[in-house]
């Protein structure tokens, strides 16, 4: 059996590593590939991370993460994966190490942190400059879609594009009936709480109108005081229940050289979970939604015609939904591309 170990800064709690190796893992195995996954941050330092409070726990956080980096010794009989980044910071001489099998990455890390809430941290984290050394130094890139995947193709010596994936044989898809309040949901982070706020002007003048709708917002930051918005913090447990309340999913992004490299799992997994959608129609999105059933939506008249015609009708919504859960299925499911990863593995 071939032996894989995968590294990386970020723990499984994070959709990144848990949805690109720590469930592929499982998969691979089926294909004689024994994939391990190496968090350097584990799940309850993280949450520090993410929380306010000390700023001393946080560097805490960052310290412990650097130093376990330059203390790792790996075994010589495996191929290593690097997934995103090894290290929170630069470890000067072990990020990236002097042998890197496989780099993983499903976001524009070569654009550096160009969001405003991560820009004045660039300088300390130097993302695009080691996210250009992996890629650089990698055998195998594997890119989470071709936006990544011809930036990457400047820098590596081979990329493949491989998308996040997901498992929709373990999702129940919901039904879709008429019902007296839409739910329309979306699922995210306090981090990304920033794009789902353009939409709320649009859901504020739809409920003023005939047609009442109830924003369900899981994982975002504090919201404002509406009585037609309800907010869940989001658990890998209760994801799933809570994406089958959804009788539509939302993914509003904007246009700019970071969201472009976004790999569309939201999408997917409003698609597997038989949830129709509507989103930005960026990057990938483009692409899910025109082969999914969703709807693209780009300005507030659009988002807002988009909204009420698959609140409407629950007919439209069963349409969009079998056609969401048939791509997800067929083309972004596990059981599709693991055989495929395990060959690249091997070709190594």
């Amino acid at each position: 059996m071939l032996r894989v170990v995968a590294e990386s800064a970020y723990p499984a709690l994070t959709p990144g590593p848990r949805v690109r190796v720590a469930a592929l893992a499982p998969f691979l195995r089926e294909h004689d590939v024994d994939l391990c996954f190496h968090p350097h941050v584990s799940d309850a330092e993280y949450r520090i991370l993410g929380a306010a409070g000390s700023r001393r726990a946080k560097a805490a956080v960052v310290a412990r993460c650097a130093g376990r980096v330059a203390r790792r010794s790996r075994p010589p009989d495996a191929l290593l994966m690097v997934h995103r980044l090894l290290s929170l910071v630069p470890v000067p001489g072990h990020d990236p190490p002097a042998r890197v099998d496989v780099y993983d990455f499903d976001d524009a890390l070569f654009e550096g942190s160009i969001s405003a809430a991560n820009r004045g941290f660039g300088a300390l984290k130097r993302e695009r400059e080691r996210c250009l050394a992996h890629l650089r130094r990698a055998r195998l890139v594997l890119a989470g879609n071709s936006y990544l995947a011809s930036h990457a193709a400047r820098h590596a010596q081979r990329v493949e594009i491989v998308p996040s994936c997901i498992d929709a044989s373990a999702l129940t898809p919901r039904t879709h009936s008429d019902v007296e309040i839409v739910t329309v949901g979306w699922i995210g982070s306090a981090s990304t709480t920033p794009y789902l706020l353009e939409i709320l002007p649009v859901l504020r003048a739809i409920n003023a109108r005939e047609l009442r709708m109830r924003l369900l917002a899981v994982g975002a930051a504090r919201l404002p005081a509406e009585p037609w918005i309800e907010q869940h913090a989001w658990s890998l447990a209760g994801e799933a229940q809570m994406l089958r309340r959804f009788d539509v999913g939302v993914m509003p992004l904007p246009d700019d050289r970071w969201t472009r490299g976004k790999c569309g799992y939201k999408l997917l997994q409003y698609f597997a979970t038989g949830v129709p959608a509507v989103a930005s129609p960026v990057g990938v999105n483009a692409l899910l939604l025109e082969r999914g059933g969703g709807r693209a939506a780009s300005t507030p008249a659009q988002w807002r015609d988009a909204l009420q015609e698959l609140g409407r009708d629950a007919s439209a919504r069963r349409g969009a939904a079998r056609s969401g859960r048939e791509l997800a299925e067929s083309e972004y499911s596990y059981q599709r591309w693991a055989p495929q990863v395990a060959a690249m593995l091997r070709s190594l």
